[in-house]
């Protein structure tokens, strides 16, 4: 875990250099927004447009980073692979409940700070109410998951921290989305 603590160190801002990246990787040109920015973005399977100013953007990636700290920390005090695949599942009828089941790990493993840096995105990305807590902060949840599933599988892979900090984002910004469909676009051309 060297490696990756070294990776993400907290002397080292790489938020506007990420900006950029995010940008010109997704910006979108919307005349009407003046000070914000319209981004259309893919994450698995969603495709979706959401829009937010430079400074949403910076909260949004430092929270991710911090995320990304958190979780190595919850390694390094000894949090395994194996406690990770054992954690008991939602049985519905035999079958792990694909939607449940995460949650139910991230519950295994989650602190304060994890649910504090959740709760924070939600504020950078402007949900709340039942939005936050039916969709934006259990779609998070199950991203974050996701992430620590990678890192325990290996977790001196740099280049896949970083990818997996590119995920997080990419998730933190779906949190207030519009999800755009294949026929919507073809409808507007």
């Amino acid at each position: 875990m060297l490696k990756m603590a070294l990776a993400f160190c907290e002397d080292i801002d790489y938020t506007d250099r990420i900006l950029e990246q995010t940008k010109a990787a997704y910006a979108i040109e919307e005349p009407h927004f003046d000070w914000e920015t319209c981004y259309d973005v893919t994450l698995q399977d969603l495709r979706f447009r959401c829009v937010y100013s430079d400074d949403e953007m910076r909260g949004i990636i430092r929270t991710c980073e911090n995320i990304i700290r958190e979780l190595i920390d919850i390694q390094d005090k000894g949090y395994t692979r194996e406690r990770f695949d054992n954690v008991d599942h939602f049985d519905n009828g035999g079958v792990n409940d694909r939607i449940l089941s995460p949650i139910e790990v991230f519950t295994d493993f989650r602190t304060d700070k994890l649910l504090d840096y959740i709760a924070e995105l939600a504020g950078y990305t402007r949900v709340a109410g039942a939005q936050y807590m039916l969709l934006a902060a259990p779609d998070m949840k199950s991203a974050i998951y996701g992430v620590f599933d990678k890192m325990l599988d290996d977790p001196e892979e740099v280049d896949a921290w970083f990818s997996c900090l590119g995920f997080l984002i990419k998730a933190a910004m779906s949190m207030h989305r519009v999800e755009v469909s294949e026929g919507a676009e073809e409808k507007a051309e």
